[in-house]
């Protein structure tokens, strides 16, 4: 299997891949911040009441957390997509 990816290729995916890191950086940013920012107005408001910041934090944590998982795993998706589509271009020139 010869590896026929260009220079252009390349650095269109390393592109991408950049841009996606520095959405995930911010959206872990803007997480912490709003977390601080939840847990304040909780303590300001009602310090010994219901502690709902809890609800907000976790729902924005799993958000980031599943755009996290996007990110780290995408690279092996990319790859896996590229070994089948490799795989079937094969099965294809064999049938022909």
């Amino acid at each position: 299997m010869a590896d026929t990816t260009s220079d252009a290729e390349i650095r269109e995916r390393a592109e991408k891949r950049v841009q996606q890191k520095v959405h995930l950086l911010r959206s872990v940013g803007v997480w912490v911040v709003l977390s601080i920012f939840f847990f304040v107005i909780w303590l300001l408001t009602s310090p010994h009441g219901y502690q709902w910041f809890w609800w907000p934090i976790g729902a924005l944590g799993f958000a980031v957390l599943m755009q996290a998982v996007g990110y780290f795993s995408g690279s092996r998706g990319i790859a896996a997509h590229d070994r089948m589509v490799e795989k079937e271009m094969e099965r294809m020139r064999k049938g022909d």
